[in-house]
């Protein structure tokens, strides 16, 4: 093998990674920046047991009852997806490559745009920034990315020491409060 053609191969990544768990017109779709490893070797999202996404999800009421790594599929059933924004499971954020945010937010936004969803929410702030060149903290954002409108939480992982697990949830229930807002917008016309 010729080193430039080892050289592309570095580049193209082709490992297992999270499936995505879209569909049609969802409610809302969570968007990680990347799988980690240890998620990407159990198959779920969020797996890690100090990630806070998924005590934060429970409590704030977008879902009728507690859930856990293993129920990531089962959030569809509530009209919620999940995906990332990069495929390739990595240790850490700082592992990837700016190419790699390009090809992830355009491909990202293709697939937005396909399934449709109401609201896409960012999972940490460097999703949103890299997709939405945006950079208004957490919250509803003003513009719309893939057709979608846009809400950013702070980032769940363990490694995020600047927002609580209290802070996540309340975060996450401004999100089910615009909602719910949404809902009955639609309602009214």
């Amino acid at each position: 093998m010729g080193k430039s053609e080892k050289i592309g191969q570095e580049n193209q990544w082709q490992g297992d990674t999270l499936p995505d768990y879209l569909r049609d017109n969802l409610e809302i779709v969570f968007i990680g920046l990347n799988p980690g490893l240890y998620s990407a070797q159990v198959g779920h999202y969020f797996a890690h047991k100090q990630n806070r996404f998924w005590p934060a999800l429970s409590a704030s009421g977008l879902v009728p009852e507690p859930v856990g790594p293993e129920d990531d599929i089962r959030l569809l059933q509530w009209s919620i997806g999940l995906t990332d924004v990069v495929k390739r499971p990595t240790h850490g954020i700082h592992e990837l490559t700016r190419m790699e945010f390009r090809r992830g937010a355009k491909a990202l936004e293709k697939k937005i745009e396909l399934y449709k969803p109401r609201i896409v929410c960012f999972v940490g702030l460097t999703g949103y920034q890299v997709c939405c060149e945006g950079g208004n903290g957490s919250g509803l954002q003003a513009e719309c990315f893939g057709g979608a409108r846009v809400f950013a939480i702070p980032s769940t992982s363990p490694r995020n020491a600047h927002y609580s697990l209290q802070d996540i949830i309340a975060a996450l229930h401004d999100l089910k409060e615009f909602h719910e807002r949404l809902k009955e917008e639609v309602k009214e016309k």
